[in-house]
């Protein structure tokens, strides 16, 4: 064997060893014959392959249950190649997965208790999104009560969302088990004692032990669809809301200023508290909002209705910035050019509080100076298309950036 195929080898078993594989892992006599002529690495095929196995990896080893399921599968199918990186992330998404189910078994309290408690959430959510619709700026009483209910829903949202964490780490672990099980039975080590039937089989036992038919009953949840069976919604309602928040998150160092973000959080810690889906962040909408700040700054005005030429309304904006589909709203603001307090001014006021727990299913947040707007559209949940489907959407027009400077607060108003 060369040197150069004995540096990869070396590489790949450290790596191995670092993710939790064992200190030598088996490599086709053919990977090592491609290591020895100077392939792989030495050709752009090569080096194409290693970022492709890289960027799987990496994918496997995401919190997200379905991402890393999929591209363990992918690597899988690599074949030779991508075989110790496999086996070692596999490995580690075992291990990880047995140490989170576990660990959730151990905190996952009495489950009538829990299920008191979520009856008695939902009969509060229910009355404040009631209380919603009755907002009016005559009745002052509503948005006093809108105040209360949300003081009292955040830390009981907050309580709910412990047990259902730990149901949801039962579920997705448990329920991927079986898949990964049989991709590491073909891979094992000789002599395995990791994984072992027996142990997998105290696994399930200790599960069951803790919730039941549950496991059952959510082999077939889609994030993509409300379940029909009723008793199932609140971890659907909780894992699609963590699966929103997860997508946000990568995407909000990307898109947004701190302050667009704080307003953004506050809106979606908001919609949960009540009962509703968060809103995904649109890198499109997200434009059509900072654009119309900017304008409203840049041309010293302040109303929906914009002097822009063809970008009158905030549907032309939508529009101009690329997102099709879906009805549309808007929120505009000036004054205070932090997050909180913006997202309190819209909060007391009945037309903003019903834009921010409207029907939609995206927002963007645009800050520049001490203007703010949200825009908000109800098409398909970019989360949830398709890679294919995720590659054809485009921002149209200019890409404003966030702005990184900010006012001194001016008498505030909203609109």
């Amino acid at each position: 064997m060369t040197l150069r195929a004995i540096a990869i080898l070396s590489t790949l078993t450290a790596s191995a060893a670092l993710a939790g594989g064992p200190s030598f892992l088996p490599i086709s006599p053919s990977v090592i014959r491609e290591m020895e002529q100077g392939k792989g690495q030495s050709t752009a095929a090569g080096r194409n392959e290693v970022a492709r196995i890289e960027a799987l990896k990496e994918k496997a080893l995401s919190d997200d249950a379905q991402v890393s399921t999929a591209a363990l599968k992918e690597l899988k199918g690599l074949g030779a190649i991508a075989r110790p990186t496999f086996i070692a992330a596999l490995r580690q998404v075992l291990a990880r997965d047995q140490a989170a189910v576990e660990k959730a078994v151990a905190g996952i309290g009495d489950s009538k208790e829990a299920a008191v408690y979520e009856a008695q959430i939902d009969v509060i959510r229910k009355e404040a999104r009631a209380n919603i619709e009755k907002l009016s700026k005559e009745d002052h009483d509503t948005i006093k009560k809108a105040r209360e209910y949300y003081d009292k829903l955040i830390p009981m949202t907050a309580k709910m969302n412990e047990a259902w964490s730990l149901r949801l780490a039962i579920a997705e672990g448990m329920g991927r088990r079986p898949t990964l099980m049989a991709m590491w039975r073909e891979v094992a080590p000789a002599g395995d004692k990791q994984f072992t039937i027996d142990n997998e089989t105290k696994l399930r036992q200790k599960a069951a032990s803790a919730v039941g038919d549950f496991l059952d009953r959510t082999a077939d949840l889609s994030w993509g669809k409300a379940p029909k069976d009723e008793s199932l919604r609140p971890v659907w309602f909780y894992g699609m809301a963590r699966k929103i928040e997860s997508y946000n998150n990568a995407l909000f160092d990307k898109l947004l200023d701190p302050e667009e973000v704080k307003n953004f959080q506050m809106v979606n810690t908001y919609r949960e508290a009540i009962g509703l889906m968060p809103y995904e962040v649109d890198a499109r909408l997200e434009q059509a909002a900072r654009r119309h700040s900017k304008s409203m700054v840049d041309r010293n005005f302040f109303a929906h209705d914009s002097p822009v030429p063809n970008n009158a309304s905030p549907g032309d904006r939508i529009k101009n910035a690329g997102y099709t589909g879906g009805g549309w709203g808007e929120n505009i603001a000036a004054g205070p050019s932090a997050g909180e307090p913006t997202f309190w001014m819209w909060f007391d006021s009945p037309g903003h509080h019903k834009n921010m727990a409207g029907g939609y299913n995206a927002m963007g947040v645009g800050r520049w100076q001490n203007k703010f707007t949200q825009s908000f559209a109800g098409g398909p949940r970019v989360m949830l298309m398709t890679e294919d489907e995720k590659a054809k959407i485009k921002i149209d027009g200019e890409i404003v950036a966030p702005d990184t400077g900010k006012t001194e607060p001016t008498k505030r108003k909203g609109a």
